[in-house]
């Protein structure tokens, strides 16, 4: 049991330090162990913001979902390696973050205007593709990749066992 956690840690760790690296590949476990890990640490950042007045709640919300949001873009790029296919794909993931941030602003801000509440959105058409968006991406973050090396470089599953 201590061996998992520890090569959990590890990807989490391997995870972040990599942020902004978008090349090699990367295996489903390691989108699973980050994505635990950011939940547990959102968990813990919005207990350090209860005591915030709303409007810095929404300004530190935001930027705690952008900062531990940020690695999935690098990670998704390996994964996509991990399965033979281009890095592109990442410019899928743009718009969900995007949405999310104008959604909870409209939601948030709707205090100054309560009108946003009740006036359909410029994007509220869009939703349910958008969800579908995050479905394909989600399948495509947990498909294996492929056995042995491709020109993205080595098994990462090979890797992961040295």
């Amino acid at each position: 049991m201590r061996d998992w956690h520890i090569g959990a840690a590890r990807s989490v760790i391997h995870t972040v330090y990599c942020t902004f690296t978008f090349s090699g590949r990367s295996r489903a476990m390691e989108v699973v162990y980050y994505w635990l890990a950011s939940m547990l640490a959102g968990f813990l950042i919005s207990f350090l913001r209860a005591p915030l007045p709303w409007d810095v709640d929404w300004v530190a919300r935001s930027a705690s979902d952008i900062v531990l949001g940020l690695p999935f873009f690098a990670l998704f790029a390996r994964r996509m390696h991990d399965q033979g296919f281009s890095a592109w794909w990442t410019l899928l993931l743009l718009p969900l973050p995007l949405i999310n941030l104008y959604q909870s602003y409209r939601a948030v801000f709707a205090v100054r205007n309560p009108s946003w509440l009740h006036e359909p959105g410029p994007l509220d058409g869009w939703v349910p593709w958008f969800l579908g968006l995050a479905l394909v991406l989600m399948v495509l973050f947990l498909l294996p990749g492929t056995r042995g090396p491709n020109r993205y470089g080595p098994d990462s599953r090979n890797a992961a066992a040295t």
